[in-house]
């Protein structure tokens, strides 16, 4: 990095500029000298100018050029990150000099309510996209039926008000009337009310309900038993079946058993003459098979028994679950009617303790209600505003049905299509929120410094810094004459003032296009103006990476950049170059002296490369090992004067 501050670049400007001017008045003394000195040894007598002929030799070697940077050791890459102001730190999960990865996280804040806020924006989210899908999916078949039915419905009012009122009708009202009528009188006459005689009879056919469901569970006791009896009595003959299955899967298993160790048949025997001996007589193979074939069938039948008993038992123990259950409900519908007939009973007392009063009361208000419906069909004066009602009942119908079918309102669609985003930036918004709620490491590096605590609202300079310490990083500047020489990825070789034993290589890794603001101007300009005496200074960038444990952050370092290198090149002095008539020129010796005795020379066109300080590259025109004459100096001698 450059010096860090303008002041010490101008001093070091300044004594640079001293060095240059004291080196010229060094060599112009030098040439004096050798002029006077030459002058002493070879001077002239005539009082002519004096003449110094230089003569140098083309060389080959290397053309190099560097730019020296200062600048100071800084870590390879520093960030900080925080909370925003005024929130609480749940837990602090790293602590000064920890070393950390990028993305690990930090430090985490009280995120119950954050989370809730994230489940009720999904929510909303959720309920958003069933109403826009629901609006965009249309109406359904349900209801379009729904619509076309209401329509219908209205219709058929207004057909039937439209109607004139039928005489039927108003004899049915009449009667409806007059039977009302004569239902009032009578109770004031002191007949039975009505509910006495309904109780009466609701009394007596509770009582016919519960002989029937009496005579009903001794009929299902019955046939339960029965069933059990015969479901019993199969068991027990299939037992006595499975015995004789079991004997003649027993002898069968034998005789196959003694077929198959013998080859003889078990049962027949045969009486050797001679000896009088007994021997069971030798089967050929297809009795050997008769054999197994009824070993085979014995078994068959022994586990077609055995399943049948156990089908048998299975029955069995339904048939007596059934005639538990079954005799259970019969008594549980014996036990309803009872239930029955007390309520019955309990009608029946109201009823009977009721009394006329409350009957003719009753029969009081039912002609009021026969009487309205006759005078509303005789004449009723609402009848107008009724069937302006269906009307409008009817258009409303008609206007949702058109509706249903024109599909859904694109206002409508809009404004669900914005509710949607709305929510969509809801769960963003909250999403982020929970996220804000870690604070995780932008960069891998080492944690320099913290001011978190858990447990505490987090205040506006709170933050975590971590720095990467894996490698350093130097900032400089550099003048506008070299900026356009340097380019990101120049390899540079760093040199610490405080390791004066090692040099570390290191890299270009930024040249800023524009330059800084703080750049290099001239001491002597007028307050204001924008003058400067050196140009513009660009910053760059060097970073490298070392293992030396002595290194330290803040250390002074100097970078050197090769800004020009050219190998095993012809390099001759700036000072010889000419302009020639076809161009640059150089004065070659001929090896031959003048009359004055000085060298002379032809001068020979050359094409010239670059051109580091005061030397220059040459590309055609010489060869290494060729003399050239500098342009001559020459001065004004006095005539000596005589002894």
């Amino acid at each position: 990095m450059a010096s860090t501050t303008v002041p010490k670049r101008r001093r070091r400007i300044r004594w640079q500029t001293i060095a240059l001017i004291s080196v010229l008045i060094l060599i112009t003394l030098c040439v004096a000298g050798v002029f006077i000195a030459r002058r002493i040894l070879v001077g002239t007598t005539d009082g002519t100018a004096g003449v110094i002929t230089q003569v140098v030799t083309v060389e080959q070697g290397d053309l190099t050029e560097t730019v020296q940077v200062n600048g100071i050791l800084e870590p390879r890459d520093r960030a900080s990150v925080t909370f925003t102001s005024g929130v609480r730190v749940r837990e602090l999960l790293v602590h000064e000099g920890d070393v950390v990865s990028a993305g690990q996280v930090l430090a985490r804040l009280d995120t119950r309510d954050r989370e809730l806020k994230v489940a009720s924006a999904i929510a909303g989210l959720d309920e958003a996209q069933r109403a826009l899908d629901k609006l965009q999916d249309g109406p359904t078949k349900v209801a379009l039926a729904q619509a076309a039915a209401a329509v219908a419905s209205a219709r058929a009012d207004i057909a039937a008000a439209d109607s004139e009122v039928r005489p039927v009708d108003v004899a049915i009202a009449r009667t409806r009337r007059d039977d009302t009528r004569q239902r009032l009188t009578d109770l004031q006459a002191g007949l039975a009310p009505d509910d006495l005689k309904a109780a009466e009879k609701q009394m007596l056919a509770a009582q016919d309900t519960l002989r029937q469901s009496q005579d009903a569970m001794e009929h299902t006791r019955d046939s339960a038993s029965q069933a059990k009896t015969s479901a019993q009595q199969n068991l027990e003959r299939s037992v006595k079946d499975l015995v004789h299955t079991q004997r003649a899967y027993s002898d069968a298993y034998w005789d196959w058993d003694y077929v198959q160790r013998t080859g003889r048949d078990p049962r027949n025997t045969v009486t050797d003459p001679n000896t009088g001996a007994a021997t069971h007589t030798k089967l050929d193979d297809y009795q050997i098979e008769l054999f197994k074939r009824t070993f085979e069938d014995a078994t068959d039948a022994l586990t077609v028994a055995e399943k049948g008993i156990q089908n048998l038992r299975d029955a069995y123990d339904q048939a007596c679950k059934d005639e538990i259950s079954q005799v259970a409900a019969a008594q549980r519908q014996v036990d309803a009617t009872g239930r029955d007939i007390e309520d019955a009973q309990r009608t029946l007392n109201i009823a009977r303790t009721k009394g006329v009063a409350a009957a003719i009361l009753d029969a009081q208000k039912n002609l009021a209600d026969a009487e309205k419906v006759y005078t509303d069909l005789v004449n009723n004066p609402q009848r107008p505003a009724q069937r302006a009602a269906r009307e409008a009942a009817l258009l409303e119908a008609i206007a949702n049905e058109e509706k249903l079918k024109a599909g859904p309102d694109p206002v409508d669609l809009s404004r669900a299509r914005t509710a949607l985003e709305r929510a969509r930036a809801d769960v963003a918004t909250a999403e982020a929120d929970l996220n804000d709620a870690e604070l995780r490491a932008p960069i891998t590096g080492t944690v320099v410094d913290s001011t978190l605590k858990a447990g505490t609202l987090t205040g506006s300079s709170d933050a975590i810094s971590i720095a990467d310490m894996s490698g350093f990083l130097i900032r400089g500047q550099v003048t506008e004459q070299n900026v356009a020489l340097l380019s990101v990825g120049q390899a540079v070789q760093v040199s610490v003032d405080a390791v004066p034993d090692g040099t570390f290589r290191g890299k270009l890794t930024r040249v800023s296009e524009l330059p800084d603001n703080q750049g290099q101007s001239d001491p002597n300009a007028a307050p204001g103006s924008s003058g400067s005496a050196f140009g513009g200074v660009y910053p760059i960038e060097i970073t490298f990476s070392a293992d030396d444990k002595r290194l330290r952050v803040g250390m002074a370092t100097t970078a050197t950049i090769e800004i020009l290198s050219i190998p095993h090149t012809l390099i001759i002095p700036l000072q010889a170059v000419e302009d020639g008539p076809d161009g640059p020129s150089v004065r070659r010796t001929t090896g031959v002296a003048g009359s004055d005795g000085q060298p002379t020379g032809d001068l020979v066109p050359v094409t010239l490369g670059a051109t580091s300080g005061d030397r220059v590259q040459v590309l055609s025109g010489l060869a290494p090992g060729d003399q050239l004459i500098l342009p001559q100096i020459t001065f004004d001698t006095a005539p000596e004067m005589a002894p």
